[in-house]
């Protein structure tokens, strides 16, 4: 027997000096020796399940470590080793139940917590597995690993801070560990901080070069910091990396996106979907691709079909909204319907924690004081929404208003600087959750909350929808109703909300005395100087529009062919930046000729900078407004260079802005009443060059002088509105 045991015990050592070297199969060999020898031998079977795991055969391992156990139960490797059998196995309950005995026998054993982590992460049950990963690491001092599983996880539940401490833990075990860097990056990226999220990912691609998710996230910190260049670079070697990993070329989309290359950009996000069909994101962003195109019918399929995929997709949701907003005949009470729709699926499930207004009905009225007023922008730039705001917002604080401002963005400009000036706090929240940003909001307690963004970009719905402020209000940034049941007003005026359609907005309307908004122009008068229309001195009539592609429609296409047609000498300015992508010019050229609209007698014009913008917009005579969806920074900016804007009013929101703008301004005789009287009306002030330039002389000074640029003006009115909606009933 002596002899028997001396055999067997040299035997268990070549099989694990095999083992530990990775030879394997010569592992196995001697195990199975043992086990004839044998059967009994616990050791042996369990070693041998551990080749079939490593092997990448967990269903043969089970049964050879469940028959150690049989003979020995309380060795804590063999339950740990079972666990990562049978969560190889996807038999996650079970793993879970494993791995937990090999820590009750061993509470100290680090490897057995981290496995239990793994398996509880698997299992969707991610505080748990969190609570195992710090375990782990706390049992095994310099456990990289276990710290950054950690980091993952939390990353997952949304708590960013905890999840960016256990990246930076595992990388001061490990400063060398690849992925550790690479996820602290895109952590990094997802806060809005790219110049940190540059330096890590940079990190990463010194160890690994080819490191396809560092390079696409790269790509995007490098677009965050407007290098485009290094950006392409970067995605470019991302997808050369991993040719077939969709999210590579979704990146490679999204730097061409942002370049106006849209044609390039699409080709991108079909190459995504052939790899990938089921990537939401790829068509959702295809469909951002076509609204820029002016493909209507393509952007709304692209988002259904994202939504399809992942209902949860509360952007793209919005979208589909705000894309019901352009089609032809659309109404008021359309509308409200779609952005209902994104409430019912967003906002119905946060209704229960909603701020409850302070003051009940009957109550005394609250004592006097300064109003606090929160404004929730990614706009506080030279941005349409920050232009219409900031004269008012600079005058608030004169009429004892109290300004908190919650920046979701990066980027800071001179009109940045302004709102700052203006804030008694201001409280950068770009990159923060919802939630995160709801719960800042409750806790500084402002009697109002107002959004400069609706459900446009930078929009940030579901904090509104969680309602942190007793009342809420829309203002300036989005063009329609919200939709929120959350949301308590709308700041309009008389032009955009006529009475009697009150009934076709969720919020109450409060109505200002005349414009909702108080515009801030560009440049000063030496930078663009007034100009006479171009027909004046015997120039073709050159008509304009610089309205974004999705505004326009084969209803305008017919109502320009029509004009063009009557004034077979004159012309036509397209500028818009979509206009920069070549393959977007032809595709708009096609369908000009289509619509009986020569090519030659059209000049497409891109992405230019502000003051050339001006200048284009004073190079034509006559400014042509797209409908149902009005222009509304493109008319203020052609009207402040005194071209008039023909337009043609709808009952939605969208469709009246220049008509409020031109009825407060005093400019008459642009305000059709259907296409043929906007035919007309282009017509007879492209055929009077005096008029126009009349017109020219004076329309600045009265924009200028008058309401609509009057900040002070609307802040009193705003003040009074927003004081009368905080007051007890």
């Amino acid at each position: 027997m002596t002899v028997v045991m001396a055999t067997i015990q040299e035997a268990m050592a070549a099989a694990l000096a095999h083992h530990q070297a990775g030879r394997l199969a010569e592992a196995a060999a001697l195990y199975h020796a043992v086990l004839d020898a044998l059967p009994g031998h616990a050791d042996a079977a369990h070693l041998l399940g551990v080749v079939h795991l490593q092997s990448g055969q967990p269903e043969r391992a089970v049964p050879l470590i469940r028959g150690a156990i049989q003979h020995n139960h309380r060795v804590a490797d063999y339950h740990d080793n079972l666990g990562s059998a049978l969560k190889a196995l996807g038999r996650l309950e079970e793993a879970v139940a494993a791995h937990r005995q090999a820590v009750r026998l061993r509470p100290e054993f680090a490897q057995a917590l981290y496995n239990l982590g793994n398996a509880l992460e698997a299992h969707g049950r991610l505080e748990e597995a969190a609570t195992a990963f710090r375990q782990a690491a706390a049992r095994r001092p310099g456990y990289a690993r276990a710290r950054f599983n950690l980091g993952n996880v939390l990353a997952a539940l949304g708590r960013r801070a905890e999840a960016d401490d256990a990246y930076r833990a595992a990388l001061a075990d490990d400063p060398g560990f690849v992925e550790a860097h690479a996820n602290r990056g895109a952590l990094l990226l997802a806060l809005d901080r790219p110049r940190e999220a540059a330096a890590d990912l940079a990190r990463a691609l010194a160890l690994r070069p080819d490191h396809a998710p560092a390079l696409s996230n790269l790509a995007a910190a490098r677009l965050a910091l407007g290098d485009r260049d290094g950006a392409e670079r970067a995605a470019r070697h991302a997808v050369s990396a991993r040719p077939d990993l969709a999210e590579c070329l979704l990146r490679l989309g999204e730097v061409r996106q942002r370049a106006d290359r849209l044609g390039a950009a699409a080709d991108a996000y079909g190459a995504a979907l052939a790899w990938n069909p089921a990537l939401a994101e790829a068509h959702a962003n295809l469909a951002l691709v076509r609204q820029g195109q002016g493909l209507l019918d393509a952007a709304e399929a692209g988002n259904r079909r994202a939504l399809r995929i992942d209902p949860s997709l509360a952007d793209v949701r919005s979208n589909l909204a705000y894309l019901r907003l352009f089609r032809p005949g659309v109404t008021a009470a359309a509308a409200l319907e779609a952005h209902r729709g994104w409430d019912a699926v967003h906002g119905a499930p946060h209704r229960g924690r909603w701020v409850k207004p302070r003051a009940k009905p009957g109550a005394a009225p609250a004592a006097t004081g300064p109003l606090t007023v929160a404004i929730l922008s990614g706009d506080f730039r030279r941005h349409p929404a920050g232009l219409f705001a900031v004269r008012t917002v600079e005058a608030l604080p004169g009429r004892d208003v109290r300004l908190l401002l919650y920046a979701n963005q990066t980027e800071a400009d001179d009109v940045t600087a302004r709102f700052r000036r203006a804030a008694a706090r201001w409280t950068p929240v770009a990159g923060l959750t919802d939630e995160e940003v709801a719960a800042r909001i409750r806790h500084d307690r402002p009697d109002v909350l107002i959004d400069l963004a609706g459900h446009n970009a930078r929009g940030r719905p579901g904090v509104f929808a969680r309602k942190p402020a007793p009342l809420q209000v829309a203002w300036a940034g989005y063009m329609a109703t919200t939709g929120l049941a959350a949301m308590d007003a709308l700041v309009a005026d008389h032009h955009h909300v006529p009475d009697g359609m009150e009934a076709f907005y969720g919020e109450r309307v409060l109505r200002m005395p005349d414009a909702f908004i108080a515009y801030d122009p560009p440049g000063d008068d030496g930078e663009l100087p007034l100009t006479p229309p171009p027909s004046l001195s015997g120039a073709p009539v050159t008509f304009g529009s610089f309205n974004i592609l999705t505004k326009l429609n084969d209803d305008v296409l017919a109502a320009w062919a029509a004009i063009l047609r009557r004034m077979p000498d004159s012309r036509l300015l397209m500028k818009t930046k979509a206009l920069s992508c070549p393959v977007t010019a032809e595709l708009w050229r096609g369908r000009l000729a289509a619509a009986g609209i020569a090519p030659d007698r059209v000049t497409m014009v891109g992405a230019t900078g502000s003051l050339e913008h001006m200048r284009r917009c004073a190079s034509v005579d006559v400014a042509l407004d797209p409908f149902p969806f009005s222009g509304s920074t493109t008319t203020l900016e052609t009207m402040w260079m005194g071209v008039p804007v023909v337009t043609l009013p709808g009952e939605t929101f969208s469709s009246r802005h220049s008509l409020a703008f031109l009825t407060v301004a005093g400019v008459e005789g642009c305000v059709a009443a259907d296409p043929a009287d906007y035919v007309e009306r282009a017509i007879a002030w492209a055929s009077a060059p005096r008029r126009l330039a009349e017109l020219r002389r004076s329309l600045r000074s009265r924009m200028a002088g008058g309401p609509l640029c009057d900040g002070e003006r609307l802040a009193a009115a705003l003040a009074g509105e927003l004081r009368a909606l905080t007051a007890p009933h």
